[in-house]
């Protein structure tokens, strides 16, 4: 007699949901670039992209943990549109890296946990990879806002204001995580360059941890099936 599929197969679509609303938002952001209601659409549109992050860990015993952090880092991106003050951004910039770095570690512990490969997994390991790229955009801002040039813009001036620089370093941190390095925005400080190379290291591990973990996944499945049709039948 067959061995029953393992309830680990069983995961929903809790991870595809996470990337599809950071999917919708890189892809529409850009369309309408420079309008106001764009900017709040986009503001939005991220506050949806932290929801689906908590919802992803639903499942954890630490998703409580995961839905204070993430009620602050809203209430902390919510208080940008009624104050100026530095040092209220760069604290609510600190709780949104806490939420960001919390529901990775759980999307990265729900991944290594299955039994089986399915394509929600697979989703869950990509989502994974995408919270590290948007995790060190929030700490390069926050660098630069406390120590202002750290980094050069090059062609877009040495000052930008603060939503350009927000998507300058956006786009810096992938290129960073993909090992691409463009050049058009570059490390100056020697914390900049430390934040850089970390963000490198830890992208680079992540892939070699995840591979590994399909691969293997895959490989007890083979052996698994093979066992099932040797001795399967009774």
């Amino acid at each position: 007699m067959k061995a029953g599929r393992s309830p680990h197969r069983r995961t929903g679509n809790r991870f595809g949901i996470l990337l599809a609303f950071f999917l919708l938002q890189l892809i529409t952001t850009p369309l309408f670039e420079g309008s106001v209601a764009a900017g709040y659409a986009g503001d939005i549109m991220f506050y949806f992209f932290l929801a689906a992050a908590a919802y992803s860990v639903r499942k954890s015993r630490f998703f409580k943990l995961a839905i204070v952090f993430g009620v602050c880092t809203i209430l902390g991106e919510t208080s940008s549109y009624f104050t100026d003050n530095l040092n209220v951004l760069i604290a609510s910039n600190f709780i949104s890296c806490g939420y960001l770095g919390l529901v990775t570690l759980l999307i990265g512990a729900a991944v290594v946990r299955q039994r089986e490969i399915s394509a929600d997994i697979v989703m869950g390991g990509l989502c994974g990879y995408i919270l590290i790229g948007v995790f060190w955009t929030i700490l390069f801002v926050n660098l630069e806002l406390i120590n202002p040039g750290s980094f050069s813009f090059g062609v877009y001036g040495p000052h930008p204001d603060m939503k350009s620089s927000y998507k300058l370093l956006f786009f810096y941190s992938y290129v960073t995580l993909m090992t691409i390095g463009y050049g058009e925005v570059v490390a100056i400080s020697g914390m900049a360059q430390t934040l850089t190379i970390l963000e490198g290291l830890i992208g680079q591990f992540y892939l070699i941890c995840f591979m590994a973990s399909l691969i293997g996944l895959y490989v007890s499945e083979r052996q698994l099936h093979r066992f099932e049709n040797r001795h399967g039948k009774s």
